[in-house]
């Protein structure tokens, strides 16, 4: 059960993060850019009561590690092959 709340919160901070990067792209369409910043918030807040969940199981230091390192990763991999953003 811990492992799937955390792995869940963190597949959800990275659509979060899809979903402001989507709102920042679109600034010339403001119905898009709202959609999807309403879209990112909608994951942030479900992130934020997975990784709350997760916490009943996982230690805070261990939790925030796997969290923070993992999300990191993930969003590196979404901006380099989703986003063909550079690599620096």
């Amino acid at each position: 059960m811990k492992i799937i709340l955390i792995t869940t919160a963190i597949i959800a901070n990275v659509l979060t993060n899809i979903g402001f990067k989507y709102s920042a792209v679109h600034e010339a369409v403001p119905m898009k850019k709202w959609s999807w910043l309403a879209i990112g918030l909608v994951f942030g807040l479900i992130n934020s009561v997975l990784f709350t969940e997760s916490l009943r199981y996982i230690s805070l230091q261990v939790a925030s590690t796997i969290f923070f390192a993992l999300t990191i990763v993930g969003l590196y991999l979404v901006s380099v092959f989703w986003f063909n953003e550079p690599v620096t």
